[in-house]
């Protein structure tokens, strides 16, 4: 595998990865330590104690949160304002997943973007100089509000670990005054950022929640047909949910089938047995009743 410079960019797409890359995650609310490191502020979440991660079916924790002021990685041919990363570990061992997003400079604002400021303007205000410490409070502060539920591109680095990256359209913007402050609490950190081939999920996160089920490893490709493995799970128990199948349409059809079926049987047993008492009745009548002429 050769090693370079990753550029994010549609263009350096190298294949599809929309089996191998697959990412689900539901992180929880959370306190965090912050830590200005003179070139990154550096956030420790609270651990939880279900893994809030799942990345081709290994769970995985949030160990680190950090923001880099400019960005490490290149997107489409240049570094933009800044880029939070989010590093997670496995829980039963094996190598690191990272997840990479943008931060660009915008009038525009998002729920992510708020909750970026107030850490910011947390560590400009309690912890501005190399090497403090400062408890972030951040009401109803999670993850879950700043990962994108977007497409994004995939590659492993020089020490085999996993990166997700996520495209410039759907960077967290954050007004100029906030990019300042954080260029002026953190200096720039010119870490390169090198690994393999650039692969495209085009599902993005959460398109496969039941991915316990049933795992194809495939190895992504230009054509992404390939697959190599198809794990069943054979200790899993399936819980009949017995109100999915009552709204089932195809079993709400049949149901009513059944009901009108049983329904022309009674009707027609019914009918055949007022029809056969009048036969029956008549027969009698004229055996009763012979003709006197």
């Amino acid at each position: 595998m050769t090693s370079q410079n990753i550029n994010i960019s549609p263009k350096n797409i190298s294949g599809k990865c929309d089996l191998k890359c697959s990412y689900n995650f539901n992180y929880p609310e959370s306190n965090s330590t912050a830590k200005n490191n003179g070139v990154m502020i550096n956030l420790t979440p609270d651990n939880s104690s279900i893994p809030p991660v799942t990345y081709n079916t290994e769970k995985y924790i949030v160990s680190n949160i950090i923001i880099t002021c400019p960005s490490l990685h290149i997107f489409n041919n240049s570094n933009v304002a800044a880029e939070i990363f989010i590093q997670h570990v496995p829980v039963k061992g094996g190598q690191n997943l990272n997840v990479a997003i943008p931060i660009i400079s915008s009038s525009e604002s998002s729920t992510a973007s708020n909750l970026i400021t107030q850490i910011i303007q947390s560590v400009s205000t309690n912890a501005p100089r190399n090497g403090e410490t400062t408890n972030l409070n951040i009401t109803g502060f999670t993850l879950q509000n700043i990962v994108p539920a977007k497409p994004f591109f995939s590659y492993t680095d020089t020490n085999n670990e996993n990166w997700i990256v996520f495209p410039m359209k759907d960077a967290i913007p954050l007004n100029s005054s906030t990019l300042t402050t954080l260029g002026q609490i953190i200096k720039p950190y010119p870490l390169p950022m090198t690994g393999g081939e650039l692969f495209f999920n085009s599902n993005g996160p959460n398109s496969n929640k039941s991915s316990s089920e049933i795992y194809i490893s495939c190895n992504p490709t230009g054509s992404s047909v390939e697959t190599t493995e198809v794990v069943y799970d054979t200790n899993m128990v399936t819980p009949i949910d017995f109100n999915s199948i009552w709204n089932n349409p195809t079993f709400k059809l049949i149901i009513q089938i059944l009901i009108a079926c049983s329904l022309f049987i009674v009707m027609f047993y019914v009918l055949n047995m007022i029809y056969s008492f009048l036969i029956n009745g008549s027969v009698k009548s004229q055996i009763t009743s012979p003709d006197k002429s």
